[in-house]
């Protein structure tokens, strides 16, 4: 984590003295209290721009990127991310853990009310934990699992009993889980299916009104405890949905928006840094771009297929002509931005056309009819379907070269491109794909995030993948009292995940923002999640 944080504080001080180049900002200035000599910087409006509609208003069930950047801004987590990618505690005032790893203590900082003016108190925590569990609302449920009790000795007090040593517990409970409040939701019926039209949340601002498909518009609280003069400096911030990239960008240029939620294309943020009206901002990914396999499939459930496919990629390509040079290549199942998991062993099957077909010809495919189609051994066609949201430019570009790959080596794919709520509806709930392009925003504590995406039992293992070895590394990553113990694990669990290829990651992408220089007070934070759109960021920003 420290080597993380390292290469991050690199690449922000780069990224900021780019972004920093030309100093638009005013003088610094304080509330218009004292007699009215400093201007004030509240008021105005924030315009953001995003390419794709919220799949719903439900915190405790959407989970992407476009309902993260809304609901985040409306509804607490214990724990959040800081600029150096760090997890440090957010609505809560401290969190210990006890010398044997098995007991967690969470204090919340105390006069925190829901937007209804209700106090937040620790039975709300308690209460989103047991109905996440109850219903398996999110993947983040299955933390759960390891929970003794839960208890709460006052007010804002929630203490954690584990089974055992869990060193990922409350990092990725504390981070992941959006909180609620136990007097509106323990009314509701299912929660799993509530609507949640008019949420109530205690962030820096709440929905006031939205239209699907249009906009999303929030309006600042009167008070919050991360604004820099005690509530946000925006009266309003309205994200508005554009159809596509290109027409996000022109409408930052004509003024219709002021900032770009959604990362833009290395072009125009080239165009709009050389303009003095606008600021680019670069950050990187935490998370990776990825082909998963449904294990269902009879040619995907062979591992040579898998294999041949990942030596079928021509990873280097995707990043020149899908990117725009904007990314990294994924070596293996971890990202490269964690060094400390790279080594020159745990390397997946590299982009080789002529090893590729041999790993097929071995396993028994052959173009049998002529077609330009392998065979499998049964006699049928290799033709797979590849589903991916269509809406996203970067996925598209990159479903395009997979294409003319896969073609060189005798398969065929056929692409599917979908509406995103389509897409997470097929591929995780129903997993009624063949192969599925798409990408995680976020992967910390790589020791409990591999458990996350690949156990055997766990919720976002689409793929179906089972595998023993995989599942004990997993365990013995997870559950470790020791740094050693952990190293050791992860080590075995890539050294099995090459040989296995349930995925295959192909890149790591770096995101542009760009905002008009009438705004001021961003936050830059890792990845697409967070981006300048975060709570802490959003909660400070001012017109000039």
């Amino acid at each position: 984590m420290k080597k993380l944080v390292a290469l991050l504080l690199i690449l922000v001080m780069i990224f900021s003295i780019t972004a920093c180049s030309k100093d638009n900002s005013p003088p610094d200035t304080e509330g218009s209290e004292n007699g009215g000599q400093a201007e004030s910087k509240f008021g105005g409006e924030l315009k953001v721009g995003i390419t794709t509609d919220v799949d719903m208003l439900n915190p405790l069930v959407s989970n992407d990127r476009v309902g993260s950047w809304i609901l985040n801004n409306i509804y607490p987590t214990l724990m959040i991310m800081n600029e150096k990618a760090e997890k440090v505690p957010y609505i809560a005032e401290s969190i210990t853990t006890s010398e044997d790893g098995k007991t967690v203590t969470v204090k919340l900082k105390d006069g925190l009310k829901w937007q209804d003016g209700e106090p937040l108190t620790s039975a709300d925590v308690k209460f989103t934990g047991d109905i996440l569990y109850e219903y398996k609302l999110q993947w983040q449920a299955d933390v759960f699992d390891q929970v003794v009790s839960v208890k709460t000795p006052d007010d804002l007090t929630i203490v954690y009993q584990l089974k055992q040593p869990y060193p990922g517990f409350i990092t990725t409970l504390g981070f992941w889980q959006r909180i609620v409040p136990k007097h509106i939701w323990e009314k509701v019926e299912d929660p799993k299916t509530y609507a949640n039209e008019q949420p109530v949340g205690l962030g820096p601002y709440k929905l006031s009104s939205y239209e699907k498909g249009q906009y999303y518009t929030l309006e600042r609280v009167d008070e919050w405890f991360g604004s820099p003069e005690g509530k946000p400096y925006l009266d309003k911030v309205t994200f508005r949905i554009y159809p596509d990239i290109n027409t996000m960008v022109l409408a930052l240029k004509t003024g219709e928006i002021d900032l770009t939620a959604k990362d833009i294309p290395h072009s125009a943020a080239a165009e709009l840094s050389n303009n003095k009206d606008f600021t680019v901002a670069k950050t990187p990914s935490l998370g990776y771009v990825y082909i998963g396999f449904n294990y269902t499939n009879e040619f995907l459930k062979d591992n040579a297929v898998r294999k041949a496919i990942s030596e079928a990629i021509d990873r280097e390509k995707i990043i020149t002509m899908a990117l725009e040079g904007d990314g990294m290549t994924m070596p293996g199942p971890i990202s490269p931005v964690y060094k400390e998991y790279q080594k020159d062993e745990f390397v997946l099957p590299q982009f080789d056309v002529e090893t590729s077909k041999k790993t097929l010809s071995d396993a028994g495919y052959k173009d049998s009819d002529g077609d330009g189609i392998l065979n499998s051994p049964s006699g049928k066609n290799v033709s797979l379907e590849l589903m991916y949201d269509g809406n996203d430019m970067y996925l598209d570009k990159t479903a395009q070269i997979l294409v003319s790959n896969l073609k060189d080596v005798g398969i065929e794919l056929k692409l599917k491109p979908l509406e995103k709520s389509t897409y997470s509806d097929l591929v995780f709930n129903q997993k009624k794909f063949d192969i599925n392009l798409g990408g995680w925003g976020i992967i910390e504590d790589v020791f409990d995030s591999m458990y996350t995406l690949f156990h055997s039992t766990a919720q976002l293992n689409f793929m179906g993948l089972n595998n023993p070895k995989l599942d004990e590394y997993m365990e013995g990553s997870k559950f470790a009292a020791t740094q050693a113990d952990i190293d050791k694990n992860m080590d075995l669990f890539q050294e099995e995940f090459i040989k296995e290829v349930p995925v295959v990651p192909l890149y790591v992408q770096e995101y542009n923002f760009a905002y008009s220089n009438a705004f001021d007070g961003f936050k830059l934070f890792p990845s697409d999640l967070k981006g300048l759109v975060d709570p802490q960021s959003l909660c400070q920003v001012y017109k000039k």
